[in-house]
C-alpha cells in the first residue's frame, strides 16, 4: 500500500470532521488502495497509529461473516483473520462458540492490534444453543438452563442466564462482542413473548457496555424476513451497534424497496437503524458476488446513509494478485481519496 490522502466520506448527512495535517497527508488511502500489503513485512509506528485513526474516523465500514476459521500457522492465510485487508473494520466469526485453539488466540491478538474486532456468531432461536452442556435437545435445554417454555417469566430468566454465558465466553477469549443471527424461532426468538428475546440482548447489551464490546444483529434481507426485527423493541434497535442485513439477492433498487419496508416496520427509528444498517451479498455462491461490487455504489434513495457493506463467508474472496481484490476494489470505491 502507498501512503497518499485522506479518503473522502460520502455521508448524505454532512459529516464534518477537523483531522491534523499529518494524518490529512498519510492517512486513509493507504487503507484503501488495492495494491496487498505483504503481511510479513513488520508495520511501522505510524502505519499502526494511522490505520486506528482510520478506523476512529467517519467512514464505510467493511465487514465480513469469517467462516473456516482456522488461526496462524497453516499453509494458507486464506482461513487467518491476519489474511484479511488491514482496513476490514470487524467480522462475526460464524459458527464459533468459544473454545478458541492456541491459533485462532494467536491469530485474533494480532488482528486486534491493528484495530479490527472480531466477534461471536451464531443462530440461536432457542435459549442455550450452541452453549448447553449435553447438545441441543430440547429437554437438555430446558433443564440446564432452567425453564418452562410455557412460562413467561422462567424464560425471561433463562434468556438472561444465556446472555451472561455468551458474555463469560467473550471475556473469556477477548473476543469483541455478539452478533445474534434472528432466523429462526423457538424459546429465545418468541413472537409470542417478546419480552424474552428483549431480556436477553438488554442483558449483553448492560454486560458488554462495561467492556466496550459490540452488539449486532443479523437478519435476512427481505420483507417477508422483517417479522424478526419487528419483535425487537424500538428500545433493542437503539441499543444495536450495528445490523448487518443478509441482502444477498439486492441491487440498488432492491435495496431500497427493503428499505423502506424496514421503514415501516419500526418508524420511529427508522432513521437510527439505517446508519447501523450493513448490507451484504455472499460469496459463497459465486453467481451472486457481483451483488457485492454493485452494493458497493449504494446510496440509499432515502437520504440517509447506510453504515457500510460486508459478505458472507468473506474468506472466499482471498485467492488472487493481490488477495481479496473484490473486497480491497470495495473498500476502495465505499471510502475514495479527497481530490485536492
Amino acid at each position: 500500500m502507498k501512503t497518499s490522502k485522506l479518503k473522502k466520506i460520502i455521508y448524505g448527512i454532512g459529516i464534518s470532521l477537523f483531522f491534523s495535517q499529518g494524518f490529512l497527508n498519510t492517512a486513509c488511502s493507504d487503507w484503501t488502495d488495492l495494491e496487498a500489503k505483504d503481511y510479513y513485512e513488520p508495520p511501522t509506528q505510524g502505519y499502526e497509529n494511522n490505520l486506528k485513526d482510520y478506523f476512529n474516523s467517519p467512514h464505510k465500514i467493511m465487514f465480513g461473516w469469517f467462516g473456516n476459521w482456522a488461526g496462524k500457522g497453516g499453509s494458507s492465510m486464506q482461513y487467518a483473520l491476519c489474511g484479511l485487508p488491514d482496513s476490514t473494520d470487524f467480522v462475526s466469526l460464524w459458527l464459533c462458540w468459544g473454545n478458541l485453539t492456541v491459533e485462532q488466540q494467536a491469530d485474533l491478538k494480532d488482528f486486534q492490534a491493528k484495530g479490527s474486532r472480531a466477534v461471536l456468531c451464531w443462530r440461536a432461536g432457542d435459549i442455550g444453543d450452541n452453549l448447553t452442556p449435553g447438545g441441543n435437545d430440547d429437554a437438555v435445554k430446558e433443564a440446564f438452563w432452567g425453564f418452562d417454555p410455557k412460562d413467561e417469566q422462567s424464560c425471561i430468566e433463562a434468556a438472561k442466564k444465556y446472555a451472561l454465558a455468551i458474555v463469560d465466553t467473550c471475556n473469556k477469549y477477548n473476543i469483541d462482542g455478539f452478533d445474534y443471527d434472528i432466523e429462526d424461532w423457538g424459546t429465545l426468538m418468541n413472537s409470542s413473548m417478546p419480552s424474552v428475546p428483549n431480556a436477553f440482548m438488554k442483558t449483553l447489551r448492560e454486560e458488554f457496555d462495561k467492556t466496550g464490546k459490540m452488539l449486532v444483529a443479523d437478519i435476512p434481507g427481505g420483507a417477508g424476513w422483517l417479522s424478526f426485527y419487528e419483535v425487537l423493541s424500538e428500545e433493542t434497535v437503539l441499543s444495536l451497534d450495528y445490523i448487518a442485513w443478509q441482502t444477498y439477492e439486492l441491487g440498488h433498487s432492491g435495496l431500497d424497496s427493503f428499505f423502506e419496508a424496514v421503514r415501516r416496520s419500526h418508524p420511529n427509528v427508522f432513521k437510527e437503524a439505517m446508519g447501523k444498517s450493513i448490507v451484504t451479498a455472499t460469496f459463497e455462491r459465486a453467481v451472486d458476488k457481483h451483488y457485492f461490487t454493485e452494493q458497493q455504489s449504494y446510496h440509499p434513495a432515502c437520504g440517509i446513509e447506510h453504515a457500510g457493506m460486508g459478505a458472507y463467508h468473506i474468506e472466499y474472496d482471498y485467492p488472487g494478485n493481490p488477495d481479496y481484490p473484490t473486497v480491497r476494489a470495495a473498500i476502495a470505491a465505499q471510502n475514495p481519496p479527497i481530490n485536492n
